[in-house]
Order: structure tokens, then C-alpha cells, then sequence
């Protein structure tokens, strides 16, 4: 049997040799991964074993974290691997170890690279505020938000805190500093890395994707009170609308004040919502779709009123200050030819 380190390093170097974004291991399966929006197997690979899994799980993880994911059943973290950085989950299913991998790019992509709509450099000229960046799993939401952080990074001198978990891309100061905070490494928990924010000289805050209900709500207070005072703040959240996001955000908030005192709080400090959707690039790769709700004086009141389901419609109708619905976003790639309409 070839030694599981071995094994590992080299199907992942398959894998970012043919521009994979995932690979999945599974007893019982073949490697499999993910090119381009299509789930395949990797190709004259047999099929995965528990003792493979379990000899390649002992390769990267620490003594601790292995009795970690055994008291936890699930684990998911940031190492490098055979020259290149992944975000591993590793689970249990049916009783046994999977594993899956999430290929990090190196190089922080710019606005350009990732085809953003230009009105996104606007959402960094405020020096406070609240920019929601939103989506789905594997929608490229902390792509997008890098892209936002490295811009603030090499465009403006400020002093910038990420919370995180766990790191993904990793920025290197330049115009800015950029100090990146992981949850269980550096911190404890999201309230507490929100309570230094607030209590030192901080100019912006980056949020990852807070995954538990209770923690997210428990934030949201002090997410509210950094961007109502001299900090831009940069949240990520899974939610596939701008609806959906403000829904979120106020049930979140509503726990700790009026509904109504929470509508005019969001609708006094947002900035903008982008919501994005990665779909099949006709010929290969993925093309980004997006929705940008941008806070406006028709936005804040609806806000205000309690009328969320209404935003679709000023959406639409607000096309030349750079709104623009996902519907008509995906249509777009449609009629010009990037993407096939099945692949919507």
C-alpha cells in the first residue's frame, strides 16, 4: 500500500493540476472531485479505504485534534498540504471517517479577476457602516470579502481585524495592517473578538461565516454597535437573497432590541448587500453571478417599515445607481452566451 502521506500529496497535486476546487474521500468511493461546477472521480484511483482515511487523517492533524474530531465528530480547519493551503473537513458518516478538501488559492484575487460589478468599490468608501457579502456554501463568498479586505489593504492606512474560522487566505500588510484573528486559536468565541473591537482603535472589521444560529444572534448587537460608530464592517452570512439576509439579520438582532428599534438601526448603518452564485461557464470553469441591494433612501424606508419583501422591486427598478436582482444577473450570462440556461 503506498504511504498515506504520499497518497494524499499526490491526488491533491492531481487535483490543483486539473484546476479541481475539492476533493472528497469517502470508504467505498473513488478520490472525488469537483472541476468546474462537475462532480468527478478522480481518474486510476481505486477505491478509499477506512485504513487509508484514517493513516491519512493521522498525517495532518495534531494528537489534539484528533481527539478533538473524536469528541466532536466533525472537525474543520486550514492546513497546507504538499505546497498548497486547504480548508479540511473532516466528519463521520454511516460510522466512518470522510474527508474533504477545499483548495485555497495563494494569491488573493482583485476586483477584476473575480469579474465584481464596479459599483462594489463603492462599499469601501465609507469609513463606517455594514457591507453584507452573501451566498450559498462554496458561492465564493470569502473570495469576494478578501477581495474587499486586500483592496482596503493597499488602497487606505488602517488598522483591520479579522474574525475568523478558521483562516483561510492569508493577507500580508501593506498600506493597512491586517491583523487575522481564528476562533479557538487566537480567541475564544465571536463576542469576545467583537468586545476587543470595540474597546481598541479599529477601522474595519472582517466576520466570517458564523455557522451557529445562537452565536450569529448573539453578535449582532455588537456588529451593529461597531458600524454605528467609526468602523466598516464586513459580514458574511449563507443566505441566497438580499431578502433573506435582512430577515436574518433582524431576527437576529430582534432578540435583543424592539423590532422596531432594530429595523431603523439596520436601515441607518447599511451599506450595500452582495449576493452571489457561481454557475457553469459554458466551455469549462465557473461564472459569478450576483445581486447587489444598495441602501438607498427608497431601501431605508422600506427598512423601516417592515416591508422587506418589497425590496426585489427597488431592485429592479434601480438598475442605473447599479442594483441589479440575481435573476437578472444570471440572465445576463444566459444571453451572452457564457453559461447554458440548464446550468442555471
Amino acid at each position: 500500500m503506498e504511504v498515506p502521506a504520499i497518497f494524499l500529496n499526490r491526488i491533491l497535486s492531481e487535483m490543483a493540476q486539473k484546476n479541481g476546487s475539492d476533493l472528497h474521500l469517502a470508504v467505498g468511493s473513488p478520490p472525488m472531485i469537483r472541476i468546474g461546477g462537475q462532480f468527478v472521480p478522480l481518474a486510476g484511483q481505486t477505491m478509499v479505504t477506512g485504513e487509508i482515511i484514517n493513516k491519512i487523517t493521522e498525517t495532518f492533524l495534531s494528537p489534539e485534534e484528533i481527539i478533538k474530531l473524536k469528541e466532536t465528530k466533525g472537525l474543520i480547519l486550514v492546513k497546507n498540504i504538499s505546497n498548497f493551503r486547504f480548508r479540511i473537513n473532516a466528519f463521520y458518516q454511516k460510522g466512518l471517517l470522510a474527508l474533504s478538501f477545499h483548495y485555497i488559492p495563494g494569491v488573493i484575487k482583485s476586483f477584476n479577476d473575480l469579474a465584481l460589478p464596479e459599483v462594489c468599490g463603492n462599499f469601501l468608501k465609507a469609513s463606517s457602516g455594514l457591507v453584507i457579502i452573501a451566498g450559498a456554501y462554496n458561492s465564493g463568498k470569502t473570495t469576494t470579502a478578501a477581495a474587499l479586505i486586500e483592496e482596503l489593504n493597499k488602497t487606505k492606512a488602517l488598522n483591520i481585524i479579522t474574525i475568523e474560522d478558521p483562516i483561510e487566505y492569508l493577507f500580508i500588510s501593506k498600506t493597512s495592517l491586517v491583523m487575522q484573528r481564528q476562533l479557538g486559536a487566537d480567541v475564544n468565541t465571536v463576542a469576545e473578538a467583537l468586545d476587543y473591537c470595540l474597546s481598541e482603535d479599529v477601522d474595519a472589521v472582517y466576520i466570517n461565516e458564523i455557522k451557529d444560529d445562537q452565536a450569529f444572534n448573539s453578535a449582532m448587537l455588537k456588529v451593529f454597535e461597531l458600524a454605528s460608530g467609526n468602523c466598516l464592517v464586513i459580514l458574511e452570512i449563507n443566505a441566497d437573497s438580499s431578502v433573506r439576509v435582512l430577515e436574518k439579520v433582524l431576527a437576529g438582532l430582534a432578540l435583543n432590541l424592539p423590532i422596531e428599534a432594530a429595523r431603523y438601526n439596520l436601515a441607518d448603518i447599511l451599506i450595500a448587500v452582495l449576493t452571489q452564485k457561481l454557475v457553469k461557464r459554458r466551455g469549462g470553469g465557473l461564472a459569478l453571478a450576483n445581486e447587489i441591494l444598495l441602501n438607498n433612501a427608497a431601501v431605508q424606508s422600506l427598512i423601516r417599515q417592515g416591508k422587506i419583501y418589497q425590496l426585489e422591486s427597488v431592485i429592479q427598478t434601480s438598475r442605473k445607481e447599479g442594483m441589479i436582482s440575481l435573476e437578472k444577473s444570471l440572465n445576463n450570462l444566459i444571453e451572452s452566451g457564457e453559461v447554458r440556461r440548464e446550468d442555471v
